[in-house]
C-alpha cells in the first residue's frame, strides 16, 4: 500500500472511454488497469462525470460500466451528484491536498488521440501508470 493515499476524482467520458455520449464510448487502453492499482493501494476513487449533471441513465450506464465484474475493480466510493471541475495538473498540489483529478479538461493531464474516432484526444494512461508509480503513488 502506498505511504500517501489519495482521494482520485475519476472522469469517464475522454478518460476511461472515449467521447461518445450518451453512449459507452471504446475503451481507452490503461484506464481500467491503472484504476485497479490505484483502488489497490488504498486510494479512494470517485466518479466526477458530467453525465451526473445530464441524465441519470447515462450516469448509471458509466457506473454500471465501471463495475464490470470482468474488470475487477472495487466498487467506487461514490459519485459526485455534480461535476466538480477540476483544477490544472499539479503534482504539488495533489500531493498536499491529497487529491488527483482524472479528467481529459484538467489541463496538463497527458492526452493521446482517439482510437475509434477520427478526431479528439482523451487521458493518456501509459503516460500516468509511469507518473503515478514515478510519484510513490502506487
Amino acid at each position: 500500500m502506498s505511504k500517501n493515499t489519495f482521494t482520485i476524482y475519476l472522469d469517464f467520458d475522454g478518460t476511461v472511454v472515449e467521447h461518445a455520449y450518451p453512449e459507452i464510448g471504446a475503451p481507452n487502453p490503461g484506464s481500467i488497469e491503472v484504476v485497479r492499482k490505484l483502488q489497490q493501494a488504498g486510494h479512494t476513487v470517485i466518479l466526477n462525470t458530467y453525465r451526473a449533471d445530464i441524465d441519470l441513465l447515462s450516469l448509471e450506464a458509466a457506473i454500471h460500466y465501471l463495475e464490470n465484474k470482468d474488470h475487477q475493480l472495487q466498487p467506487l466510493h461514490g459519485v459526485e451528484p455534480l461535476k466538480i471541475h477540476p483544477p490544472d495538473w499539479n503534482w504539488d498540489a495533489f500531493m498536499e491536498s491529497k487529491v488527483i483529478y482524472i479528467d481529459d479538461t484538467c489541463s496538463g493531464t497527458p492526452l493521446t488521440r482517439n482510437i475509434s474516432l477520427p478526431y479528439g484526444f482523451m487521458v493518456d494512461w501509459k503516460v500516468l501508470d509511469q507518473w503515478f508509480s514515478d510519484q510513490g503513488v502506487y
